[in-house]
C-alpha cells in the first residue's frame, strides 16, 4: 500500500498506472486477463493482459475488507459471455466466478502497486450493444445475522470512560 500511496504523492507525472482485471472460474477454458489502458496490452507479474475497452468504478476505499467493483467490459468477441453462460451447465454450477483487481506501474510490472482481495461475481449480463456489465464484491463471510441490537441502555459497558 505504500508504493500506491508515494506512486501519487511523490511519483513522476510521466509514469502511468495500468488498471487490471482477471475474470477466471473452473470452467472457463482461461483466465481472462484484461488491461484498461494499454491499447498494446501488457506482460505483468508473469501474466499477459490483452487490452480491453472497459469502466472500473471503484465503490469503496481501498483499506474497508467490503470491497465492491462495478465493471463494463466491451466484449468484442463473445469469448467472456459464452463461457460465463456456460457455467451453468458445467461441474461447477454452484461456485461463482472470481475477480482480481491490480494496479500496475508502466515502469514496473513486476509486482502490482495495489491489488484487492479475491472478489466473487454473483451475476453477469450482456446487452444488445455487446456490452458485459457485472459488480464484483467481497465474499459474504457472515451472512447469519443475530437481529440482536446493542445500545448503552443493555450494555453500559459500551459507554466511553
Amino acid at each position: 500500500m505504500a508504493d500506491y500511496t508515494s506512486f501519487y504523492l511523490d511519483g513522476s507525472g510521466g509514469i502511468v498506472p495500468l488498471e487490471c482485471v482477471e475474470l477466471s472460474h473452473p470452467s472457463f477454458p482461461k483466465v481472462f486477463r484484461y488491461v484498461k489502458n494499454d491499447s498494446d496490452g501488457i506482460v505483468a507479474g508473469g501474466q499477459s493482459y490483452v487490452y480491453q475497452p472497459m469502466s472500473i468504478k471503484r465503490n469503496n476505499v481501498t483499506n474497508d475488507l467490503e470491497q465492491t467493483l462495478a465493471l463494463t467490459i466491451a466484449d468484442m468477441d463473445d469469448e467472456l459471455a459464452e463461457s460465463v453462460h456456460g457455467i451453468s451447465t458445467s461441474a461447477y454450477p454452484n461456485v461463482k466466478p472470481e475477480c482480481v483487481f491490480k494496479v500496475f506501474r508502466d515502469d514496473d510490472l513486476d509486482t502490482p502497486m495495489t491489488q484487492l482481495q479475491t472478489l466473487e461475481v454473483p451475476t453477469i449480463s450482456k446487452d444488445s450493444t455487446g456490452l458485459v456489465t457485472f459488480d464484483a464484491k467481497a465474499p459474504e463471510l457472515n451472512s447469519v445475522k443475530t437481529g440482536k441490537t446493542y445500545s448503552i441502555e443493555d450494555y453500559p459497558l459500551l459507554r466511553r470512560a
